[in-house]
């Protein structure tokens, strides 16, 4: 009886561990992809024939990006 009851209890704790462990995440990708281009990335794209109205425009496409749907 006391071993199912210390089960129960350790079934609880480990269920409330896992929806923090998801919520954590959920909050961490939630800001992933939200930085604008640093310049070392701006030079790759100029290197791969990308004009700075091109930069731009993924620049506001990065910031548009909504990772909560």
């Amino acid at each position: 009886m006391i071993s199912s009851l210390v089960g129960a209890v350790i079934m609880s704790a480990v269920t409330v561990a896992m929806l923090i462990a998801i919520r954590v995440t959920d909050n961490a990708l939630n800001k992933v992809g939200k930085y604008p281009l640093t310049n070392q990335e701006r030079q790759i794209l100029i290197d791969a024939g990308f004009s700075s109205i091109d930069i731009e425009n993924i620049n506001q496409e990065i910031e548009s990006l909504n990772f909560s749907d």
